[in-house]
């Protein structure tokens, strides 16, 4: 018997559930007997006694295992316990003195590293083995069958509310559409008989809203109704917030399905930047449930990379992580110095080139074998590495590189793929592992990471920092310009130069620091920015511009902000296109009168009144509790009118909002309640748009743009 994996679940005390789609589209339910495991080290004698007060209520047997990564093997204790009471037994044991192992792994995770499976994996069933690669590029995801599920609730309300009733479900699959309409509970048994043959259902707020909801209407219609394919186990909907890099999110916690995959579309940032396809591919490499997968943070994903190399080398995580990093101000300002920035002087160039290494920070992991045990091993004098006078161990291979080896094989393939073949699910599985490889560099200095720490980071640093100075060395000893240059990113001229010397140029620099580059393309112009609030100074990473085969580029404009309107962003968009016309600087005077007659057309619908509210819609996301405000901007206000209808919104939720015409504290309405607009402040921003676009063009001394003061109503 062979299928592929869909979904696993803990069925019992000492089993799991997995769930198999065979190639005839049924899924079958495959139980097998198995607990997880904790590890406990001490004294030989002492835990001889341990083993002897566990044996009654568990299994336990003494086994050798590695400790810490570059050691040899140690006695442990292994301990086989039920899922619930992992926690409780860890906790337990630790507080008997001894050190605990593997105890925040998740289970279904480790099921997965014992058997060396993954989801979607075919597997042979006789001896649970899988018969594809989990290498593999092309791989068959056409067998599970995908739905969305959308709803409709009698509402009068802005915020529908559990008590509001069911008025129509609309389920859409492979082209075909199903409406289930009329009293509640015909439209609740219908659903239930609607996923048969569903795999994998799509939904929208499906985690804080649509599943919770859909058991509660059942409830109160005396149903008891099962989405999944075993009984469903639906908690009220909860929530929790957090802090990444510096902002913060919040996110819903799952409801989840058995034996059926539910993922919620606006609880998934793996599902908003990479869609359904981004989700398998990491589910697949990094051995994480798909129901997971789609709400963990990446940093999660990634961590389970690390942990199954571990776990297949027999080595356990500890329970306790994190050791301080001792500096001197000196030491310091020498080591925690980042990427280099190689600031460019605002204006529009002519005739450039730009190069970006592929992955270039888990490149120089991987190459260097940088890992949080191998930075200041304590095993060899290893390599040097440049500026710090740190080495790196030549003896042991980290567990960081092992893990990040197949997802950065695997995104050069798909990169490469998609630029031959143009089929945007490798782009999506390619976009999918850059967040895993991105996030691999990040956890090497975060101070819970077991696998990392600040010397490992910075080491990184120091390398990118000498890459990127051999790299401007190589292109101006082959007789080009460096214009900018940001970490990893070069953008680079040279005069009447045409595609195959900037190729050649990439060629070189690949050949002579061994690391893959990738020549991006040439523009035909691009333009980067000044500061706003400094005119003249450069801002990093705000550009603009047009490859010579008609792409355009842009970063850090309206056009990619999150919280510019539609208007705005479509504005912009249209003047960009016209500037794109310009081949030579000469047509820049008459594309930037263009762009003005483009601001005016939109300025005369927003003052005509021929706009929808739907292209003012500005989303911005609360960073605390709104009562914690000293300020009060819009989108604060606009939670406020919110939460005085009954409508809370947590920090890291995004408030959706239309500037009113009002003023004071009504001069935000929330998104449902908004019926006029400000048409200063959307002319305002529209202005905006335009100068970020001309203004480049003014530096440069070619032209001088339109005064704003003669825009028309």
């Amino acid at each position: 018997m062979r299928g592929w994996l869909l979904d696993l679940n803990i069925s019992g005390r000492d089993s799991v559930a997995l769930w198999i789609k065979e190639k005839h589209g049924r899924v079958l339910q495959h139980n097998i007997r198995w607990m997880p495991r904790i590890y406990v080290a001490g004294p030989p004698d002492r835990l001889e006694e341990l083993e002897r007060r566990l044996a009654a209520r568990y299994e336990v047997c003494p086994v050798d295992k590695i400790v810490r990564p570059g050691s040899g093997h140690v006695r442990v204790l292994e301990v086989a316990t039920p899922s619930h009471e992992k926690a409780w037994l860890a906790r337990w044991i630790h507080g008997f003195g001894f050190e605990i192992y593997n105890v925040d792994l998740p289970p279904l995770q480790e099921l997965l590293y014992q058997l060396d499976i993954y989801p979607t994996a075919l597997l042979d069933l006789t001896c649970l083995k899988a018969l594809d690669n989990v290498d593999d590029i092309e791989y068959d995801i056409s067998v599970f069958r995908t739905a969305y599920l959308n709803i409709t609730t009698a509402s009068q309300e802005l915020i529908a509310r559990f008590s509001d009733r069911l008025q129509s479900i609309r389920l859409e699959m492979d082209g075909e559409v199903i409406e289930l309409d009329g009293p509640e509970d015909h439209i609740l048994m219908g659903l239930e008989k609607a996923l048969d043959g569903i795999d994998i259902l799509l939904t929208e707020d499906g985690d804080g809203f649509t599943i919770p909801y859909i058991h509660y209407r059942a409830s109160a219609n005396g149903l008891k109704i099962r989405l999944g394919r075993a009984g469903d186990t639906i908690h009220p909907p909860s929530s929790r917030i957090y802090q990444s890099y510096g902002r913060v999110h919040h996110r819903f916690n799952g409801s989840k399905l058995i034996g059926r995959v539910h993922i919620d579309t606006s609880n998934s940032m793996l599902y908003r930047e990479t869609g359904l396809e981004g989700i398998i591919e990491v589910a697949r490499t990094t051995r994480v449930p798909l129901q997971d997968a789609a709400r963990y943070t990446i940093g999660n994903c990634m961590s389970s990379l690390q942990y199954y190399q571990a776990y297949r080398a027999g080595i356990l995580l500890p329970w306790k992580t994190g050791k301080p990093t001792y500096m001197t101000a000196r030491q310091l300002n020498i080591a925690d110095r980042g990427g280099w920035i190689l600031d460019h002087v605002p204006g529009i160039y002519w005739n450039v080139g730009e190069l970006d290494f592929q992955s270039m920070y888990p490149t120089l992991m991987l190459k260097n074998n940088i890992s949080g045990e191998t930075v200041n091993c304590e095993c060899c004098d290893g390599v040097d590495v440049p500026e710090l006078g740190y080495h790196i161990c030549d003896r042991w291979r980290g567990i960081v590189p092992r893990a990040i080896e197949i997802p950065l094989q695997k995104r050069l393939e798909y990169k490469r793929l998609y630029r031959e073949t143009g089929i945007r699910i490798y782009k999506r599985r390619a976009d999918a592992l850059k967040w895993i490889l991105v996030t691999s560099f990040g956890y090497l200095g975060f101070r819970k990471a077991k696998f990392g720490s600040r010397e490992a980071h910075m080491t990184v640093c120091a390398l990118a920092r000498e890459t990127l100075m051999k790299s401007i060395a190589i292109a101006e000893e082959m007789g080009f310009r460096v214009i900018h240059g940001i970490v990893d990113c070069l953008w680079i001229s040279k005069d009447g130069a045409g595609d195959s010397e900037y190729i050649e140029l990439a060629a070189e620099i690949e050949d002579r620091l061994g690391l893959p580059i990738s020549y991006e393309g040439r523009y035909r112009w691009i333009a980067f920015l000044p500061s706003k609030i400094h005119a003249g100074r450069p801002v990093n990473n705000r550009y603009f511009g047009i490859f010579t085969d008609g792409r355009l580029k842009y970063r850090g404009i309206e056009l990619r902000r999150t919280d510019t309107p539609e208007l705005v962003k479509r504005a912009q968009l249209e003047m960009l296109e016209k500037l794109a016309e310009a081949r030579e600087p000469d047509e820049f005077t008459v594309k930037a009168l263009e762009c003005y007659q483009i601001l005016n057309k939109y300025l005369r619908r927003l003052y005509s009144g021929e706009v929808d509210l739907g292209e003012l819609v500005i989303t911005n996301s609360l960073s605390m509790n709104i009562d914690r405000y000293s300020h009060q901007p819009r989108h604060v206000i606009a939670a406020k009118r919110l939460q005085y209808r009954g409508v809370e919104v947590r920090p890291g939720q995004p408030v959706s909002y239309i500037i009113s015409a009002s003023v004071g504290p009504f001069r935000a309405t929330p998104l449902g309640l908004a019926f006029n607009y400000s048409v200063e402040a959307y002319a305002a921003l529209l202005k905006r748009a335009f100068e970020t676009l001309i203004n480049t063009y003014t530096l440069s001394g070619t032209a001088q743009h339109p005064s704003l003061s003669t825009v028309h109503r």
